[in-house]
């Protein structure tokens, strides 16, 4: 199959029946096509689902789930907690298919990550189809090879994370957008928008980072008039606006008081904290924690309800914490950590580790890619290809250098483009040596593809190096690989030189001669294959080792500095104290208030309907002292849960905890088995030994693990029976 072939619709197999037989290749097509797929397919679901039964909780998102998966409203408004008091920080699309995973299989770790596993297998499948029409069955395998072999990839899909189903919508974008720009067709280009629309709702403006290269491949490349491109472009830009912005609208339109507030604004507006909270400002002033409590770079500021918000966004930080943790105003503490900033933090550890093994391999792709086809028409589809996956990464990466990275899952956006790109070179620098010794060729483009080797084999071996002892055989195996490879290309073109102007009498043994030179370069780029694939592989397959699979607050496989975790299950203490109020709580509709994360493991572990009192965000206060008040005279709300300093400040939240202190009862914690006088807020804290910092069992020293908090750990909590009577008086 040449390079400009495009097959969107193979001709039937032969026998009728085959055609429901998955494993046969159809017509058209290399023999070794489809096994070769279903083999990556499987490492890819191998890879994803290893550890599919002990993927840890994202917290504050997991308990949205529960929520979701136990009430539609709160599934249509992606609130938060049952009762929709109070939405995510974020559009929370992306935890829709985890909800409807609950509700099918029930609410458990594994059926929170099923989806995720799934979405990684079907963008293994969709940029290998996408590769394939536009640079041959081979690189739609590479590509395919590629980013199941990406590290942040083999993390992410394995675990609950906002990213999988970003990046699954987005390579089905590309794949009808590669369809739209080759035929000229309105229709494939309308399933890109509404793509990258959905896409929208798992990250927000993340989703519109390709759209440039969208546009600008169809525009050049699409077989129709200007003016039609146009309209196109215009038509799609529409529909890619309503299917993004169909959230926000629901948002908008419905009633305040039918409908849960909005986290992330001050004014209880979706647009606000999407474009403002989630957008705009954080281009602006860098990434930092919103959280009253927020952090950057370990100095902790704030106070009043939002306090609790800060937990979050320090455990999906995902870098190594730079100071003490800081301890929130409801007595939760704060596990956080420095964003990764700079220009160059692409080419760095740790993020270098995560996706950039094949930096080199890309950019000498593209740099080929467009000298080779500068000649070409502008409808030929190869350098529409290189424009749109070219555009996609160089987009991404642009975007992640100017910006302050919370956490190495970001990278992920990175990982279509580069794996489309790298299998595209492989190909098209394979395609250039065998053509440099040919007959009668010019020898210097042969040289390309050893060049190319013997940078990513250095390149490789500097990555690695920040982790030789981890893998030590590795570095060895690159540089083995390496001269293997040098040596078999460079014998290829060096002689194959020398075979040009035979005789006729000699033709026979030259074309034997011909022959051995070919399988010698095959020989070699076997072995560069391998020198540019050690290393990455050995990362991605880390993650069938539990140590080493990331977590679910942050993508990271292989060696890593922190891993944050989630407990599964309630402590004891907040065991005790949920029992005590479900058997007291008679026909109220809350199980008790509390603050926002104190509240998020009864909601996750302990399925309670609790009532969240401030938000994620600072400035977030969905509940004021006056509704609340009137939930406690009308008999819905008879339990609060308080920080024992959370009633500093003007928040509304600050304002209900200063008010339940004084006018509702206090209960003895001795009622509900925990511990009075010294010692009390410890026990009361319901979680205190979470967020420790200390090194789980068994683990390296390298390997240190910093657990999520619970609720109310560190200075603790009091819990206080609230009257009806305790209003009026």
């Amino acid at each position: 199959m040449s390079a400009t072939t495009f097959v969107d619709r193979p001709r039937a197999l032969q026998q009728a029946h085959a055609r429901w037989q998955f494993w046969h290749t159809p017509a058209g097509r290399p023999r070794w096509d489809r096994p070769a797929l279903l083999g990556i397919a499987a490492l890819a679901a191998l890879l994803y689902a290893w550890n599919i039964t002990g993927s840890d909780y994202a917290g504050y998102y997991a308990a949205a789930v529960r929520s979701m998966s136990e009430s539609w409203k709160a599934f249509l408004f992606t609130s938060f907690d049952p009762g929709s008091t109070v939405t995510l920080d974020k559009v929370g699309g992306f935890l829709w298919p985890q909800a409807l995973s609950a509700r099918i299989f029930g609410y458990s770790n594994w059926a929170l990550t099923l989806p995720q596993c799934v979405e990684g297998v079907v963008s293994v499948l969709v940029i290998h189809r996408t590769v394939r029409r536009w640079r041959g069955p081979a690189a739609g395998l590479l590509a395919a090879g590629v980013l199941t072999l990406t590290p942040v990839a083999a993390s992410m899909f394995g675990h609950a994370l906002l990213e999988a189903p970003l990046t699954m919508c987005l390579v089905l974008a590309a794949d009808q957008c590669a369809r739209a720009m080759l035929s000229g067709r309105l229709r494939p280009l309308l399933l890109a928008a509404v793509w990258v629309g959905l896409a929208f709702q798992a990250a927000m403006m993340q989703a519109w980072i390709i759209v440039p290269a969208l546009a600008v491949a169809y525009f050049v490349v699409s077989p129709v008039a200007l003016r039609k491109r146009l309209g196109h472009l215009l038509t799609a830009g529409a529909v890619l606006c309503a299917v993004s912005l169909s959230w926000v609208l629901l948002m908008t339109v419905v009633p305040q008081n039918s409908r849960p507030y909005v986290d992330g604004s001050r004014n209880n507006s979706a647009l606000s904290m999407v474009f403002g909270y989630n957008g705009f400002d954080r281009l602006s002033g860098g990434w930092s924690m919103d959280a009253a409590n927020s952090v950057q770079a370990g100095a902790a500021k704030g106070q009043g309800g939002g306090a609790q918000g800060g937990v979050q966004a320090g455990a999906r930080g995902g870098a190594k914490p730079s100071g003490p943790s800081p301890t929130g105003g409801d007595g939760s503490q704060l596990a956080v950590g420095a964003p990764i900033s700079g220009w160059l933090k692409l080419f760095r550890a740790p993020l270098a580790q995560q996706i950039g093994w094949l930096f080199p391999l890309a950019l000498c792709a593209l740099a080929l890619g467009f000298a080779t086809r500068r000649k070409q028409p502008r409808t030929d589809p190869v350098r529409g290809g290189y424009l749109l996956w070219g555009g996609w990464l160089l987009t991404a990466a642009t975007v992640m250098s100017a910006i302050n990275v919370p956490h190495a899952t970001y990278m992920s956006a990175l990982a279509p483009g580069l794996a489309a790109l790298s299998a595209a070179g492989v190909v098209t620098l394979w395609r250039a040596y065998r053509k440099g010794t040919g007959r009668g060729a010019g020898g210097l483009r042969a040289w390309a593809l050893p060049v190319t080797v013997a940078v990513q084999a250095a390149w490789a071996v500097y990555l690695v190096s920040v982790h030789a002892d981890w893998v030590p055989w590795l570095i060895p195996l690159i540089v083995a690989a390496a001269l293997a490879a040098l040596g078999l290309l460079a014998y290829g073109a060096v002689r194959s030189r020398r075979e040009d102007g035979p005789s006729l009498a000699d033709a026979p043994s030259v074309a034997r001669r011909r022959n051995r030179l070919r399988r010698t370069g095959t020989a070699g780029l076997i072995a560069g294959c391998l020198t540019m694939a050690a290393a990455p592989a050995t990362w991605s397959l880390s993650v069938l080792d539990p140590r080493y699979t990331g977590s679910a607050h942050s993508a990271s496989a292989g060696p890593q500095d922190v891993t944050i975790g989630t407990p599964a299950h309630l402590t004891e203490a907040q065991r005790k104290i949920l029992d005590y109020v479900e058997r007291r709580k008679g026909t109220a509709e809350y199980t008790f208030s509390a603050a926002l994360l104190s509240a998020e493991p009864y909601i996750r572990l302990g399925g309670a309907a609790v009532l969240p009192l401030g938000g994620f965000a600072a400035g977030t206060e969905p509940v004021t002292l006056e509704e609340y008040q009137r939930l406690v005279a009308s008999g819905k709300l008879r339990f609060a849960l308080v920080g024992n300093r959370s009633t500093a400040g003007t928040s509304q939240t600050a304002r209900i905890s200063r008010w339940v202190r004084s006018a509702c009862e206090k209960v003895d914690p001795a009622a509900y088995g925990g511990r009075t006088g010294a010692g009390a807020g410890q026990a009361n804290g319901a979680g205190a030994q979470a967020g420790t910092g200390q090194p789980q069992a068994g683990a390296e020293q390298s390997h240190t693990a910093t657990r999520q908090p619970q609720a109310g750990g560190g200075a603790g909590q009091s819990l206080y029976r609230c009257a009806p009577e305790d209003v009026r008086s």
